[in-house]
């Protein structure tokens, strides 16, 4: 009884066009699933990176607004990103090297 309507199933000519039509819009067709979860993924990205470069502007925008008003704030990153001075300053630039050593157990007492 069972496989005779297993049979049937797969003897059914609406299973095999259903089948095809499934496999059509799956793969073959300009509207494809595939291409539509695609297109999912790129509007997910690219309204990340806008709202990632919205916040960005505004706080470029408001580093503009303080760098017009405030001249103590204009001073502060001329010295630490130019590295300007004043006429009676000397200038001393200090690098940091980090070193990647492991302790032993002896340098830990």
């Amino acid at each position: 009884m069972i496989k005779e309507k297993k049979y049937k199933i797969i003897k059914n000519k609406y299973f095999w066009i259903s089948i095809s039509f499934f496999i059509w819009m799956s793969f073959f067709d300009s509207n494809s699933f595939m291409l539509h979860y695609r297109f999912q993924n790129s509007i997910r990205e690219m309204t990340y990176n806008r709202d990632f470069l919205k916040k960005k502007f505004l706080l470029e925008r408001s580093k503009l607004k303080k760098l017009n008003t405030d001249p103590l704030y204009l001073e502060k990153l001329a010295r630490e990103k130019f590295y300007m001075k004043k006429e009676d300053e000397d200038l001393f630039i200090v690098s940091r090297i980090k070193k990647n050593k492991k302790l032993t157990p002896h340098m830990n007492e």
